[in-house]
C-alpha cells in the first residue's frame, strides 16, 4: 500500500508541474499552450501591446529589425532581361539605355518559348500600336488643347498644318521649332507643362471612339494570342481613360505612356519590345506616319502603315512607300498578311551602319 501511495503522489507531480510553474524532466510532457508561448523558433509570436496599449505584433526571431526590409522594392518584370544582364547597371534602367541590338539578343525566346511559338507562330510576334491608329479624337484633343495655350499667353495660334507637323514630337520642340512661340527654354518648359494640364483637364469632355475595324481587329490578335501594347505621349491614367471611352480597355497587355520616360518615339518602340518580351526584329509598329515607319525600321522591327482620313489631310502628302505594307484601315488586314510581314527579314537599309574610323593620311599623300 506505501508503494501505491508512493507512484500516485508522482504521477500527481507530474500532471500539475507545468501549472505550477515548475518544468518537467522530459520534453514530451510540454502540452501545447507551453510550447506556444515559450518557443520562438517554430512558432508565431504572440501579439502584445504598446504603449498607447494597441495591439502590436512582435517581431519574429528570424525577421529583419525594419518591415519595409521584408518587401524590397524591385523593378518592373520587364526590366528583367536588363536585370540579369551584365550589359547593363540594373541600378540605372531607363529608355535611354535601350539598344535593338541588345533586345534582339536578350529576348531570344528560350526552349520552351521555341516549341511553344513552333505550335502557335502568332504568339512569337508583338504588336504595337500609335495610340491614333486605334483611337479616334485624338487630333482634335491635341490641337484644342494648343490653342487654349496660345490663348492663355496670347500667342499666335497654330495654323492645322503647324500642328499636324508637332504631332508627335515633344512639347518642347514643337514649341521652339515648329510654332516659333520663344526660343526661352524657361517660357518653353512653362508652356508644356500648360499643355499637359489643358490636355488633362479637356479629357473627361473629350469624345473618344475606337477606329473603323480596330476592335475587329485587336480581338483577333487576342484570340490568336499576340501580346499588344499601345504607345502614347500622354499619362498613363489619361490613355487608360481614353481606351475605356473608346471600348478598348482589355485589347492592350501592356502601355508605353509619358511615365515611363521616353523622350523619343524610337526609345517608346523599344520600351514596348521591351514590355511584351518579344525581340524587335518580331514586333510590327502599326503607324500613320512616315517618320515613324522609318522609327520602327531603325529599331529593326517591321511597320505597316495605316494610310486613313485620321494620317493628315487624308494622307495626300504623305508617302509610305518604304512601309511594308500599306492599308486603308485596321478593318483591311488579315493575321496572314501579319504573319508574312513579321516573318519577313529586316532590309540592309534599315541597318545603321557602323562607325569606321576614318582614314588618315599622311604628309605628302
Amino acid at each position: 500500500m506505501l508503494g501505491l501511495a508512493v507512484v500516485r503522489h508522482a504521477d500527481t507531480l507530474q500532471a500539475t508541474g507545468s501549472r505550477s510553474g515548475a518544468r518537467p524532466t522530459r520534453g514530451y510532457s510540454v502540452d501545447l499552450a507551453e510550447r506556444a508561448s515559450t518557443s520562438t523558433a517554430f512558432f508565431e509570436p504572440e501579439p502584445g501591446l504598446n504603449e498607447e496599449g494597441k495591439v502590436v505584433r512582435v517581431r519574429g526571431v528570424f525577421e529583419p529589425d525594419d518591415p519595409k526590409d521584408m518587401h524590397p522594392d524591385i523593378a518592373e518584370d520587364f526590366w528583367e532581361p536588363y536585370v540579369n544582364s551584365p550589359r547593363m547597371d540594373s541600378d540605372h534602367l531607363s529608355p535611354d539605355r535601350l539598344r535593338s541590338s541588345d533586345l534582339n539578343d536578350l529576348l531570344q525566346p528560350d526552349f520552351m518559348e521555341q516549341k511553344r511559338f513552333g505550335i502557335s507562330p502568332m504568339q512569337a510576334i508583338g504588336a504595337v500600336f500609335k495610340d491614333e491608329t486605334v483611337l479616334s479624337g485624338m487630333d482634335e484633343l491635341n490641337k484644342e488643347s494648343w490653342r487654349a495655350v496660345a490663348k492663355y499667353n496670347n500667342l499666335p495660334p497654330p495654323d492645322d498644318d503647324h500642328m499636324e507637323l508637332a504631332m508627335g514630337m515633344l512639347p518642347e520642340r514643337a514649341i521652339q521649332q515648329t510654332f516659333m512661340w520663344t526660343d526661352d527654354w524657361g517660357e518653353t518648359k512653362r508652356w508644356s507643362a500648360e499643355l499637359l494640364e489643358a490636355h488633362a483637364r479637356m479629357l473627361p469632355e473629350a469624345n473618344f471612339t475606337a477606329t473603323p475595324g480596330a476592335v475587329d481587329w485587336l480581338t483577333a490578335l487576342n484570340e490568336y494570342q499576340v501580346p499588344c501594347v499601345v504607345c502614347s505621349s500622354v499619362a498613363r491614367a489619361q490613355v487608360v481613360t481614353m481606351l475605356e471611352k473608346a471600348g478598348l480597355s482589355n485589347m492592350f497587355q501592356e502601355i508605353v505612356a509619358a511615365d515611363d520616360g521616353c523622350e523619343t518615339q524610337e526609345q517608346a518602340y523599344l520600351l514596348a519590345s521591351l514590355k511584351l518580351k518579344r525581340p524587335p526584329m518580331k514586333c510590327v509598329v502599326f503607324a500613320d506616319e512616315p517618320k515613324e515607319v522609318s522609327i520602327a525600321h531603325e529599331t529593326t522591327a517591321k511597320a505597316i502603315a495605316v494610310v486613313s482620313k485620321h494620317s493628315g489631310n487624308g494622307g495626300l502628302r504623305r508617302d509610305f512607300s518604304h512601309a511594308d505594307l500599306r492599308v486603308g484601315g485596321l478593318d483591311e488586314l488579315r493575321i496572314s498578311q501579319l504573319k508574312e510581314v513579321a516573318d519577313r527579314e529586316p532590309e540592309e537599309s534599315w541597318m545603321v551602319p557602323e562607325l569606321q574610323p576614318e582614314p588618315f593620311w599622311g604628309p605628302g599623300d
